[in-house]
């Protein structure tokens, strides 16, 4: 099988480092806002942010929904994580917004699934929900049927 021809570009290691070495710093244990307000404060990306939380184990996103979706934000920058994770961002953000069923997300250092990334991984009260070349669509229909069952 020949290996997949990058589609993205990866966000500078050394960046995503000294990002990661940060929000270290700021603890082991950090919320959601926490992470977008570091992002501002080293005046880097949001999604940049969130993409070094892969780079630094250590710190934990406080769980603040049912639904947790991990992300993986390493090598698979290389098929578009990296643009995923900003549009899964935004769509936690609306749904907030909107008084909807919201989720945590968890970028994730690799999910050993290399050859569909994206991928990202859906922990549910119920079990897991696999998203291979995973899109914002896909876990928006996740969510809506979700909704749905109530």
């Amino acid at each position: 099988m020949q290996p997949r021809a990058p589609t993205h570009e990866a966000v500078d290691f050394q960046h995503l480092w000294s990002l990661g070495e940060a929000l270290a710093a700021a603890g082991p244990a950090l919320s959601a806002a926490d992470v977008d307000a570091l992002a501002e404060a080293q005046g880097a990306e949001r999604v940049h942010a969130w993409l070094a939380l892969s780079y630094a184990p250590q710190v934990q996103v406080t769980r603040e929904h049912d639904i947790a979706l991990a992300v993986c934000a390493a090598r698979c920058q290389l098929w578009g994580a990296g643009a995923l994770l900003g549009e899964l961002l935004e769509l936690r953000d609306a749904r907030l917004a909107a008084g909807k069923r919201a989720f945590d997300v968890v970028p994730r250092g690799c999910l050993n699934r290399c050859e569909r990334a994206p991928v990202a991984t859906a922990a549910l009260a119920d079990g897991l929900v696999g998203f291979d070349h995973c899109t914002r669509a896909q876990v928006e229909e996740l969510l809506d049927a979700l909704d749905a069952e109530g």
